[in-house]
């Protein structure tokens, strides 16, 4: 019995001790870690060496704001998270760092999940820690800012994660460096409209979890665009370059973009999961086969969609070095990688995609084709010396390998475009000129360059 006694007696200090923990009055206050060092029981201390020791968690209330003095150093202690449901303004005029305590700790981070409070993180180095966001009516603009090491210890969606879904988030100029789980992600249950641009994604998941650098769920009206980025893997056998999914098959009306990134040194490169509409174009993917089985990974573009209601565009990207060029591991998405017959039809698309030694044990695979649609691929660069029918073959696997599969449809492949000086030679053989406007003309144009919309065109 007087041990029962003594677990409550413990308890109930332990249930004190947490009640104590500072929260904000919410009265619109704008605090600064200096201005919580000066108030007693927030657990933030002005250390000596002129640093912030955060020892105990604490929460900004809704209506007030935490603010990041310039040139300030933060230090966590073990366990400790920082809640903050009003405004974070972390953006100092020369910089601020947030690390942990002691090479023992493991802080979690910051928790900010209120439905009104913003975040505008600016200039801002998080070593060791986490940011957790999201709230309806919330949203969040990274800039200039570096996330790296994290610890993995508050969540489980990355380095930057978000728990709820929001919108006009935006990501821009930041660097991802070798946190233990992936740089961005969030739950397979909450979309979240995003920005991720001319960010430097290098060596994340170190932990070398199947989870790659970049993991969104989308859904909902919500529209990404992951663009102008490097995500440069650290030759880890489990986590991949860019992934979006829908594995719980939410409705969506939102646009999904991943434009001009390059991607290397991945277990693979882009990959579509679930009921997903993407366009995927201008992107170069360079040796991302960081898989010990072909089969299960090593795509430069993996589509794997059992609901057969995806929507993949694909133009223009560089697709070289990888296990297989384009995956469709199964179902029957419409998958279009270049459509050139009709230059004016709403599902036109020029192709321009190069793919460049992709495949294993001698045998390239450029497109593999395991699902049961057909998949326009016409206007690419194909990892053949002689760019005709036969040859390509040899580098696609569909319909003409396994009936019970789709057809591949990659004739014809990419036209070189004429010199200025065959397309002159083109002209006055049918008896036609044309001006920069496509119209027919009397007299020729000056010698440039060729095509537009299928008309000839020669521009000075």
């Amino acid at each position: 019995m007087k041990k029962f006694y003594a677990f409550l007696l413990m308890a109930a200090v332990a249930a004190g001790a947490m009640a104590q923990d500072f929260v904000s009055d919410g009265t619109g206050t704008v605090y600064t870690f200096n201005s919580l060092s000066q108030i007693e029981g927030t657990g933030v201390t002005l250390q000596d060496d002129g640093s912030y020791l955060v020892a105990a968690d604490f929460t900004i209330s809704e209506g007030d704001v935490l603010q990041m003095d310039n040139n300030a150093i933060i230090k966590m202690a073990n366990g400790v998270r920082i809640y903050i449901n009003g405004d974070a303004d972390f953006a100092p005029a020369d910089t601020a760092v947030v690390t942990r305590d002691a090479e023992d700790s493991n802080p979690k981070g910051f928790w900010m999940m209120g439905d009104n409070g913003n975040a505008n993180l600016k200039n801002v180095t998080f070593e060791y820690v986490g940011v957790t966001f999201g709230g309806v009516n919330s949203s969040l603009h990274a800039d200039n800012c570096t996330f790296t090491l994290y610890n993995g210890k508050m969540n489980s969606s990355g380095a930057l994660g978000f728990n709820a879904s929001c919108d006009n988030n935006i990501v821009e100029n930041c660097y991802f460096i070798e946190n233990t789980l992936n740089a961005i992600g969030n739950g397979a249950t909450n979309p979240v409209g995003i920005i991720i641009r001319n960010c430097l994604f290098w060596h994340n998941t170190t932990d070398n979890r199947n989870k790659p650098q970049i993991n969104l769920t989308v859904g909902g009206d919500y529209d990404v665009l992951i663009a102008d980025n490097e995500v440069i893997g650290g030759q880890f056998t489990m986590s991949g370059g860019i992934a979006l999914s829908n594995m719980m098959g939410l409705a969506h009306t939102g646009t999904n973009i991943v434009e001009n990134n390059y991607i290397a040194d991945n277990r693979y490169g882009i990959t579509t999961i679930g009921s997903v509409d993407a366009i995927i174009r201008n992107n170069s993917m360079v040796d991302n086969h960081y898989e010990t089985n072909p089969n299960n990974g090593g795509s430069c573009i993996s589509i794997y969609d059992s609901s057969s209601s995806s929507n993949i565009y694909i133009e223009g990207n560089l697709m070289e070095g990888g296990f297989w060029g384009i995956t469709i591991v199964t179902g029957a998405p419409n998958v279009n990688l270049g459509k050139t017959e009709d230059p004016e039809a709403e599902d036109y698309n020029p192709g321009n995609n190069i793919f460049v030694n992709n495949g294993f044990d001698g045998a390239y695979y450029d497109v593999y084709n395991n699902g049961t649609c057909d998949v326009w691929a016409q206007g690419n660069t194909w990892n053949v010396e002689i760019q005709d029918e036969a040859s390509i073959e040899e580098v696609v696997y569909h319909q003409v390998d396994d009936p019970s599969k789709g057809l591949v449809i990659f004739m014809p492949p990419h036209q070189e475009t004429p010199s200025a000086v065959e397309e002159l030679n083109a002209q006055q053989a049918d008896g036609l000129y044309y001006n920069l406007m496509g119209m027919p003309s009397e007299t020729p144009a000056a010698p440039g360059i060729y095509i537009h919309n299928g008309k000839k065109i020669l521009v000075k």
